[in-house]
């Protein structure tokens, strides 16, 4: 390798590794979290009654009918994703590999995977007030005073992303080039607390819940390249990062819902931005390049990671007509703050021609947002008392600022989607008791980060990518008034010997 060259390159992988890529998400609807709420579109601050009523807003779990268990399982999710021209992102070197143009240079990666669930116990407290009996039907002139309690276990957020042991070979030019990759990306968010509401009239009720947020994120890239041309030269690149992070923060959403008369229901709720209790951020980075003369690159980075909520204020609107009732949503996010930023301490070798150098020194990575507003539609029509027909539409854009065309190596952002969501499914009706079934489609455009070894030295830049998903959701509820008369009704029938 020339001079200058080997120079340039050597302050390419020293800028590249000052920190290894984490994945930062910062799509607030990506993973359902009530099965009602999921087939209608996401909808839920206005006449919410499931699992995803302590987050969407508090005030609706005075709703809940019964003390009970609501439970939205998840079962199976199918999800492909599309990066355009991922094997060659942008052109090549022309010095180096003359016009070189790969043939179907795009990478589709899918996954099938089974999703978190959402699990709530919800409980009657008595009646503040005493105006009505907990079992008494709720009507206008009979709310005042009802009170309930729950605590829940919700996963609101989720993405992941899967090109394990993919290879590539193409040729162009007069030269041939092959790559081995792996790239596995995952993102996880969890919400665990309790949650309180009271109707304080007969038209308004308040909400409040408290909520212990943990943020998981780890992000594994592999990607080596050879070229060789017709006389017998060749070329190699490797990139291998890793990172690993973890936050836990402390978030309160407020709610109330106002019930406008019998079929008019105003809901609005307020998450406040979250206070970071403690995390932590562990990366490693292997790059090295063959090109004429070798050079190598390692580091092991640790530190602090956060990555907190931001303030949430949503409103809904919903109207109860006799066989339908109706939701419109709208949820606005706001960041106080960086969407996720990472203090950590950086240890680097650097091998060149046989000569090595050490370093140490800090750095901070960050990711910053935008405000966003997302909407939501939902629909539950009903064909006859025990059944109805269930859909919605919801939008749930990126908060995160553009990815830059070129961007730093070590960024924590690596992709940037937006999604859009249609649902549609039945439920059935018992005594106490409900059982939900459908499919939410997704479909995700956006940008994605991808590694270009035929630039001299290797640059990274963006591919637009494309997801479609589909999950099949399964949820309900029960009662414990009607799990009570279950066991009665079994000790009828199986009874111990003797008669007795």
């Amino acid at each position: 390798m020339p001079g200058p060259r080997r120079a340039a390159a050597t302050a390419l992988v020293a800028a590249l590794l000052h920190g290894s890529t984490a994945l930062a998400q910062a799509t607030y609807g990506s993973a359902p979290i009530g099965g009602r709420s999921a087939l209608m579109g996401g909808t839920g601050i206005a006449l919410g009654r499931d699992g995803a009523a302590p987050l969407l807003n508090p005030a609706t779990i005075v709703h809940i009918d019964d003390s009970g268990i609501a439970f939205s399982v998840n079962f199976y999710s199918y999800q492909t994703t599309h990066l355009t021209d991922f094997h060659q992102p942008g052109a090549a070197s022309a010095s180096q590999y003359g016009a070189l143009s790969l043939p179907s240079t795009s990478l589709d990666a899918w996954r099938v995977d089974s999703l978190p669930s959402t699990f709530c116990f919800f409980l009657t407290i008595g009646n503040w007030g005493g105006n009505a009996k907990p079992e008494a039907k709720e009507t206008r002139t009979h709310r005042k005073g009802h009170q309930k309690l729950s605590a829940c276990v919700v996963t609101p957020e989720r993405q992941a992303l899967n090109a394990t042991a993919s290879g590539y070979s193409g040729d162009s030019a007069g030269h041939h080039a092959s790559q081995a990759l792996s790239i596995n990306q995952w993102w996880t968010r969890f919400y665990v607390g309790p949650s309180y509401s009271v109707h304080v009239s007969d038209d308004v009720a308040l909400g409040a819940s408290l909520q212990v947020v943990g943020t998981i994120a780890n992000s594994v890239w592999s990607v080596d390249t050879l070229v060789s041309d017709a006389a017998g030269n060749g070329s190699s690149s490797a990139y291998d990062t890793g990172a690993n992070a973890y936050s836990l923060d402390l978030a309160a959403v407020l709610g109330m819902v106002w019930h406008i008369d019998d079929a008019q229901t105003f809901g609005v709720s307020l998450m406040t931005p979250s206070q970071h209790l403690f995390g932590q951020y562990q990366g490693t980075t292997s790059v090295q390049s063959q090109d004429g003369t070798g050079m190598a690159v390692q580091t092991t980075s640790s530190g602090s990671y956060r990555a907190p909520v931001p303030l949430r204020l949503g409103a809904g609107f919903g109207a109860d007509l006799g066989r339908a009732k109706l939701e419109v949503d709208a949820t606005a996010f706001v960041p106080v703050t960086d969407l996720a930023r990472a203090e950590e301490q950086t240890q680097k070798t650097t091998l060149v021609g046989g000569a090595s150098t050490s370093s140490s020194f800090p750095q901070t990575l960050t990711v910053t947002g935008r405000p966003i507003v997302d909407a939501a539609f939902g629909m539950e029509w009903f064909t006859s008392p025990s059944l109805s027909i269930l859909g919605g539409f919801a939008t749930d854009f990126s908060a995160m600022n553009p990815l830059t065309q070129s961007p730093p190596i070590g960024t924590l952002a690596e992709t940037r989607v937006h999604h859009a969501t249609l649902s549609l499914g039945i439920g059935s009706y018992g005594d106490g008791s409900e059982l939900l079934l459908g499919t939410q489609l997704a479909y995700g455009w956006g940008k994605s980060i991808a590694v270009d070894p035929y630039e001299s030295p290797a640059v990274l830049t963006l591919v637009d990518s494309r997801t479609y998903g589909a999950m099949l959701i399964i949820a309900g509820s029960v009662s414990l008034s009607a799990f009570r008369r279950t066991l009665q009704d079994l000790t009828t029938v199986v009874k111990l010997p003797g008669g007795k």
